[in-house]
């Protein structure tokens, strides 16, 4: 592994721990998935969610209808980042517009909504509930006892919060337009 590969995987490893202790983003604002449909459905232009789950779970865990999937990390081999994320973004986004991050359940989106805020995103918003949710744990050591010895819920995701939770539209299919493309992919595309 190169020495810049290194580097990136020891920020993204850091910074989403950071980011799973703290539950937010540092530097974008933090929202629900309600509230992110809510600003999808304002009818205000230049609104767009940023699916940054890999390319799998996008297809077959199911995504929002307006979703548009841009990977922050790979797991092919381990987890690594997508060293094209900032320029992925920026050749279909302007800085100008308001980003929506989400991601399963706001570890991958903190960073990565941080990281488009540190390349001039303005309107960045971290979805910090996901599209599964968090893990069902409970509140405190008691409950957490009672739910593992009687929910067979216990843990899973999709039921505490999420894009899923709520019940707002979700889809398997995949429209060309949202479908990721690498950087170097568009690029070639518009040759």
């Amino acid at each position: 592994m190169r020495l810049h590969q290194l580097f990136w995987l020891f920020m993204l490893l850091v910074t989403t721990m950071l980011a799973q202790a703290a539950g937010d983003a540092r530097l974008a604002e933090n929202i629900t998935s309600l509230e992110a449909y809510d600003k999808l459905m304002s009818g205000k232009k230049n609104v767009y969610l940023l699916d940054v789950r890999t390319q799998e779970e996008y297809q077959l865990v199911g995504h929002p209808p307006m979703a548009y999937n841009i990977p922050f990390v790979y797991f092919a081999g381990g987890p690594h980042p997508n060293k094209h994320f900032i320029e992925d973004v920026e050749s279909r986004f302007k800085k100008s517009d308001t980003l929506l991050v989400i991601c399963r359940s706001g570890g991958r989106s903190a960073p990565a909504a941080d990281a488009l805020v540190r390349a001039g995103f303005k309107y960045t918003y971290n979805v910090r509930d996901g599209f599964e949710g968090v893990g069902f744990t409970g509140r405190d050591a008691r409950e957490r006892s009672l739910l593992k010895k009687y929910s067979p819920f216990y843990g899973h995701r999709g039921k505490v919060e999420g894009w899923q939770y709520y019940g707002l539209p979700y889809t398997y299919e995949l429209k060309d337009e949202l479908v990721y493309r690498s950087y170097d992919q568009a690029k070639h595309k518009q040759q």
